[in-house]
């Protein structure tokens, strides 16, 4: 039974700095970084040096979002693929030096393309990850992005005898998939490891506050709770004030655990 403990996280930005510090502090969060994984910042040569250096003494970096504009590491093309390979890579180095304990890459299957193409694609994907969970001591979760259905994680996840390499659920990217949220969780059943959440119109990946668009979020905490254990879940809002909102509804509604993180 779901005991409502889970790790609370959330994607802050580094020009608002001391405003999602003071937010962490208030309500007992923690950071998924996602500003650092952009292609110029994974140059190494162009690193904001000031941004590491503030997330890596913070203490309070968990997981790390990697790098996910145009990158495919099951690409059929070889030299994409090792170019998607490279930033992968990157994106753990940088993981390490930020203290991290998780990593959540993007699923990057074409849509629209099954049979061959999709296995393929799940095969050298699959051999990739488990290439870097052979490397890097962390856990590893593939997030559902332009997915239509989860038709093509499963498959990956078949391929995948690692337990350190599970599913990350973006909640809000269910939303305007073809399928419905309880397929997501009945298909994926038992690799489910971390959870994202931002509202959404059910058209486009808006990042709204939870509550402000049309997800039905009683459902999503049904299904969430027969994960039958915790799991760390990052709030996906675009601004701190948009954050405490999402909380300040999770909380008055009982959902996702969030009782216990109330503002000091």
């Amino acid at each position: 039974m779901h005991n409502g403990s889970s790790l609370i996280q959330v994607q802050p930005h580094y020009s608002d700095k001391e405003e999602w510090r003071d937010l962490a502090r208030r309500f007992d969060l923690k950071y998924e970084v996602l500003e650092l994984s952009g292609p110029l910042v994974l140059n190494i040569d162009e690193r904001p040096i000031k941004m590491i250096e503030r997330y890596r003494h913070s203490g309070l970096v968990t997981s790390l979002h990697g790098c996910f504009i145009d990158v495919n590491p099951g690409s059929g093309d070889i030299l994409f693929r090792r170019l998607s390979c490279r930033r992968m890579r990157e994106s753990c180095l940088l993981a390490k030096v930020l203290g991290a304990k998780n990593v959540v890459f993007h699923s990057a299957c074409a849509a629209f393309l099954r049979g061959g193409y999709m296995q393929s694609w799940a095969d050298k994907t699959a051999e990739f990850l488990m290439e870097l969970a052979s490397e890097f001591d962390f856990d590893f979760f593939v997030e559902n992005s332009m997915d239509v259905d989860p038709v093509p994680i499963v498959e990956l996840m078949r391929r995948i005898d690692n337990p350190r390499i599970g599913v990350c659920l973006d909640i809000g990217h269910t939303e305007y998939s073809r399928t419905s949220m309880e397929e997501w969780f009945e298909m994926l059943e038992g690799r489910i490891g971390y959870i994202h959440l931002s509202d959404n119109e059910g058209l486009f990946d808006d990042h709204l506050p939870v509550g402000q668009g049309c997800i039905d979020w009683e459902k999503a905490d049904r299904l969430y709770r027969t994960l039958g254990c915790n799991v760390p879940i990052t709030i996906e809002a675009n601004t701190v004030k948009d954050v405490e909102q999402s909380l300040i509804y999770l909380k008055e509604h009982g959902l996702f655990g969030i009782d216990r993180h109330s503002q000091r």
